[in-house]
């Protein structure tokens, strides 16, 4: 049995700008006539927009395991089942969970809370709630004619416009598993790695055509003892290596004392 203590949790704060029109789905049990075909996913009692903290887990989970070449021929989510090697030390497995039966690395370290507007945006929406919306039209082209095609109307889509923001929090659960913390370490740098893939990449659906496009503000990673680090651009423009992630976060920011 693998030796695991917990040694704190750390917080990823900060503000999430829409650099570009975001769709996440909220599904439609009816169809009205005149209405939006795909609706945004809003607070039930406010109608504020958000983003659930599981849209932003499921892409980051999506391109870090791209990026560790942790694909199944399958298609199914790295450690969906036991059909694949159980590695303890497998950083995707750590960071965002698994179903396997025989998995011994300890509990899911990553927490991605959803995300409402921030203050100042809150204030907007209760003044004109309208201008948080927007519809997109799309159409499909007949590709001899070169114009929309023929009984295939087109598609509102509704989006969460460029410029609106939101309240980011993620926390990171650190354990030691005789190792001193060190692997989980080097995950919460993965992590935060990831969250560049995220920029670089969309968030939400039709991200090939132009949705999702985002960018992070503000970020600061506050440690335990409410230790604040302004993790500013120290997050970007590194390059991804599988084996070794790069020190944005060191041991002795974390655990001063014991450094």
């Amino acid at each position: 049995m693998i030796e695991l203590r917990e040694k704190g949790r750390v917080r990823i704060e900060g503000k999430l700008l829409l650099l570009s029109g975001l769709h996440i789905g909220a599904g439609k049990d009816s169809v009205e006539i005149g209405g939006i075909d795909n609706p945004v996913i809003r607070h039930p009692f406010t109608g504020e927009p958000y983003i659930p903290g599981s849209s932003i887990k499921g892409r980051l989970r999506f391109l870090m395991e791209w990026a560790f070449d942790a694909i199944r021929n399958d298609g199914r989510a790295w450690g969906s089942d036991d059909g694949q090697p159980v590695d303890p030390n497998d950083p995707v497995l750590r960071i965002f969970g698994n179903a396997l039966k025989d998995w011994k690395g300890g509990p899911t370290r990553l927490i991605v809370r959803d995300c409402p507007l921030t203050a100042d945006d809150r204030k907007r929406y209760s003044e004109a709630p309208d201008r948080f919306f927007e519809e997109k039209t799309e159409v499909l082209i007949d590709r001899i004619a070169g114009k929309a095609r023929d009984g295939v109307g087109p598609r509102r889509t509704e989006r969460v416009p460029a410029g609106v923001r939101f309240e980011v929090e993620l926390v990171f659960r650190l354990y030691d598993t005789g190792d001193g913390g060190v692997r989980d370490l080097a995950c919460l740098n993965w992590t935060l790695l990831g969250l560049w893939l995220l920029e670089q990449d969309a968030l939400g659906g039709s991200g090939s055509r132009g949705y999702g496009r985002i960018r992070f503000e503000d970020l600061h990673l506050v440690a335990p003892g409410d230790v604040r680090h302004a993790l500013d651009n120290r997050f970007r423009g590194h390059r991804f290596d599988r084996h070794t992630p790069p020190a944005i976060v060191s041991a002795e920011a974390l655990f001063p004392k014991a450094a």
